[in-house]
């Protein structure tokens, strides 16, 4: 049997490099002979580095960096040896899971530990950038960010700030006379798959906030804040308006505006990019050596899933070659109408009826392992039938 194991993150909890690992071993006990490629996969958040580096040959580095609180943690990016390009994960300097419940406040968290990984990478000669955008803890436009690049803010008094969500409101001029010249011949791309603007009803402030511990009264000052932000920006550039509406200037609490505004950075699927550098098409299109089984997963599949998520993405891709495929979730929110799903898709979830959530993701790699075997086993009707 030729197997391809393709999944992401189960997020916070299972990465794709365990996933593929667990799923290797339980294929192997039952067929000691089936062929498995790992593949795994991300959409531009947690876990992107990893995926890339298990099929492109790069280096980790690691750097002191300020959290979303300014507090001193190591975090790693990595440098892709043949383009000599510096993949940034935003979660590893400022993401969610860097803090605990009683932390997560986006009005204080700063993106400034994502600027120190950019410059780090700088420093050691990159000028091509992949910026994964995902699992944020901060709503502050991307500010921090620039102020560790040298970007300058003052308020009203002439006082320098020190960016963070609350401090948008208070920006009353921008100088980039300190801004890091190396970066006007760097090229950015940002790898990510939220597609919110800046502003309104669908952006950063008013869709994501709340997720990272923002009550009401909290996402309107800091979207009152994203609006003076984009106004001062405006005195400088005056595409910076364009900008915040542009899709994907939302994504990671403002960050792609402040990539896409100050940086010349273009937007692109981080399940595209992934996919185009580890070759996902070819290995979809071989016939030679044609897969019998992909092997997909996911922390919560949804109604959403199939439209336009990662899993959703490759099970398109599975389709457009006739390869049926699996997919293994941690839990199922909801049944998804029978017209979302074709004969070659399988969905199985690791959190059984009656089952409690912490139960399922403290065993969450038990569970996966059973499954599989279960999956495999010569007993077991329904993945004979993809």
């Amino acid at each position: 049997m030729n197997i391809l194991i393709a999944p992401d993150s189960f997020k916070g909890n299972l990465t794709a490099l365990e996933f593929c690992r667990i799923a290797t071993q339980a294929i192997k006990k039952n067929d000691a002979d089936a062929h498995i490629t790992q593949l795994p996969m991300a959409d531009g958040g947690e876990g992107t580095i990893d995926a890339i580096l298990a099929s492109v040959q790069g280096q980790l580095y690691s750097v002191i960096v300020q959290n979303p609180m300014l507090q001193s943690i190591t975090a790693q990016y990595a440098i892709l040896t043949e383009q000599h390009t510096a993949v940034i994960e935003m979660a590893r300097a400022s993401g969610l899971p860097l803090l605990n419940s009683k932390q997560r406040n986006p009005l204080l968290s700063s993106s400034y530990g994502t600027g120190e990984l950019i410059l780090d990478a700088l420093n050691r000669g990159c000028r091509n950038f992949i910026v994964a955008l995902g699992g944020s803890a901060t709503n502050d436009g991307g500010t921090g960010m620039l102020e560790a690049l040298g970007v300058q803010f003052f308020d009203r008094q002439g006082k320098k700030l020190r960016m963070c969500g609350q401090a948008l409101q208070h920006i009353k001029s921008i100088n980039l006379d300190h801004f890091d010249s190396r970066l006007k011949n760097c090229k950015f791309i940002i790898a990510g798959d939220v597609r919110n603007p800046l502003l309104g009803e669908q952006g950063a402030s008013v869709i994501f906030a709340p997720q990272k511990g923002a009550d009401q009264a909290m996402v309107m000052a800091l979207e009152a804040g994203m609006k003076n932000f984009v106004e001062q920006s405006q005195l400088l550039s005056d595409v910076a308006q364009s900008h915040a509406q542009k899709a994907g200037a939302g994504a990671a609490g403002g960050m792609g505006f402040a990539l896409m505004n100050y940086c010349q950075a273009s937007m692109q699927s981080g399940f595209e990019w992934l996919a185009e550098m580890n070759h996902l098409d070819q290995w979809l299109k071989d016939t030679e050596n044609k897969l019998d089984l992909i092997i997909t997963g996911e922390g919560c599949f949804d109604q959403q899933s199939l439209q336009g998520k990662l899993v959703g993405r490759l099970c398109q891709r599975a389709d457009k070659y006739q390869i049926p495929i699996a997919i293994i979730c941690g839990q199922q929110k909801n049944h998804l109408e029978t017209n979302y799903l074709n004969s070659n898709i399988s969905i199985y979830s690791l959190k059984d009826e009656g089952m409690s959530l912490e139960y399922s993701m403290k065993n969450v790699e038990n569970l996966l392992m059973q499954k599989i075997l279960a999956l495999f086993s010569e007993h077991d009707v329904a993945l004979r039938q993809l």
